[in-house]
């Protein structure tokens, strides 16, 4: 697939990378229809935080689940999502009591600004307007969404 890689402070291009597998029970992978720049993906552009050349970037964004994992029961692939920064599994004391950005088992979105992204945890971490539940590439499509 096409996605945005990093490889030094400044240096952004698109470039082929292996697509995302599920390889947890909990993963989603969607198809990105729109992706956004998050702030923390400036830190290393302008050279604050380490990068490993050839990594993608971004983690942010919205698109169509393809294909879930066998425990994921919340969502299914064709339902348009939105995918936040960070994921959380909605059981740890944080998560149950309304602070998923603490969760004690995170993790993050791969490849959010690319074709597709891995979405780790995806029943605690994906979000959906339910309007156009099921609807999926259809909404997109439509301009609905």
């Amino acid at each position: 697939m096409r996605a945005t890689t990093i490889h030094a402070a400044g240096d952004i291009r698109v470039e082929e990378v292996p697509d995302p597998t599920i390889t947890k029970p909990t993963d989603a992978i969607v198809k990105v229809t729109a992706g956004c720049i998050c702030g923390s993906d400036l830190w290393p552009y302008r050279g604050f935080n380490d990068i490993t050349p050839g990594d993608t970037i971004g983690h942010e964004c919205v698109g169509v689940v393809e294909e879930v994992g066998s425990e994921v029961t919340d969502f299914k692939p064709g339902d348009f999502v939105i995918v936040p920064f960070d994921h959380c599994d909605n059981t740890c004391a944080h998560c149950r009591n309304g602070m998923q950005s603490g969760c004690v088992n995170p993790g993050f979105t791969a490849s959010g600004r690319a074709e597709y992204a891995l979405v780790t945890r995806a029943n605690g971490s994906l979000g959906q307007d339910r309007r156009h539940a099921g609807q999926g590439a259809a909404a997109v499509a439509a301009g609905a969404v």
